[in-house]
This record gives structure tokens, C-alpha cells and sequence, in this order.
């Protein structure tokens, strides 16, 4: 009896996320999150190591009608990462234009642009950037999420292109 009761509170706990969010409610407004950012940076056919660093995310997503919406977002990484035996990545500060379709009500599809800004070693690098990924609305409130983006920085002649994947933690006010 005790373990049927457990079975189905976990089931009864465990069913709310399947159930979908509004229409019209998902990935507009304020928010705020956590991607955790894995790139591999190459210059000059030489491969850098693939790290993973958090960053932290602002972004603000507006509903432009017939499941279209568009998320500004800004993004900052204040942490040290090693991306190659003699460089480390000091920080790294990101504006991005994402353009989505919302699947349903809870899935979020979109495409997306961005500018970085990136300190290596002691130099500034700046560049852009373009991707693609998709955001689960797991209630009204909280995303999850998955993306590709491909870097392009440089500065003086020195050229650096990054894959990057993202995962994404976010709470929508």
C-alpha cells in the first residue's frame, strides 16, 4: 500500500511538467538565467581545448503575433577559461537578437545574431556570431533550452572561430 501511494505521488508530481503552459504566456517578458557555454575555439588550423563556463543571462522576449517572437538578450562571462595551452579566455560580454517560432505553447524554435566582446590573453577581441536553438517552457515561468552558435572574432589580423554549445536554465517574470 505505502509503495502504491509513493508510485503515485511521484507520477502525480512528475505529470504537472506535461502539462503545456498558455498560449500566448511563453518566452515574452523579462528574464533572467544561466547558460552553461562549451566552445572550441580554432585560429590558423590549430584546435584550442572545448570548455564549459557559466554565463549570465538577461533578456527580455516580445510576442509579435502568430506564434513569432523576438528575445533581446544579453549575456556576461566573468570567469577565467583555458582554451588553449597559452591562452585564457578572461571574460566575455554578448548582445543577441533571437528570432522564434513557438511550437505549440511550450516550444520555442528560433534562429538567432549576436555581437561578443572577448578579452584572450590581453587582448580584446570582438566579433559576431549566429546560431540556432530551441527553449522548452517547462511552466509560464521556467525554460530550459539547447543552442549551436558559430563565432567569428579578431582583432589585428588575429582570427578566431568558435563552436559553441549552450545549455540554458531561465526564470521568465
Amino acid at each position: 500500500m505505502k509503495n502504491n501511494v509513493a508510485i503515485l505521488t511521484l507520477v502525480g508530481l512528475f505529470s504537472v511538467s506535461a502539462f503545456a503552459a498558455p498560449v500566448g504566456q511563453t518566452f515574452t517578458g523579462m528574464g533572467i538565467g544561466i547558460d552553461l557555454d562549451t566552445a572550441k575555439y580554432t585560429s590558423h588550423g590549430q584546435n584550442g581545448k572545448r570548455k564549459a563556463s557559466p554565463m549570465i543571462v538577461l533578456d527580455y522576449g516580445m510576442d509579435y503575433g502568430n506564434n513569432l517572437v523576438g528575445i533581446v538578450q544579453a549575456k556576461a562571462k566573468l570567469n577565467r577559461t583555458k582554451i588553449a595551452n597559452d591562452l585564457t579566455q578572461k571574460n566575455k560580454y554578448t548582445v543577441a537578437y533571437q528570432q522564434g517560432y513557438r511550437v505549440g505553447s511550450d516550444l520555442l524554435s528560433y534562429v538567432k545574431i549576436d555581437a561578443s566582446q572577448t578579452k584572450i590573453g590581453d587582448t580584446n577581441y570582438r566579433g559576431y556570431g549566429y546560431g540556432a536553438g530551441v527553449k522548452y517552457a517547462v511552466s509560464s515561468n521556467i525554460e530550459v533550452g539547447g543552442e549551436y552558435t558559430h563565432s567569428h572574432i579578431k582583432r589585428n589580423g588575429n582570427k578566431l572561430k568558435g563552436n559553441e554549445l549552450i545549455a540554458h536554465v531561465g526564470y521568465r517574470f
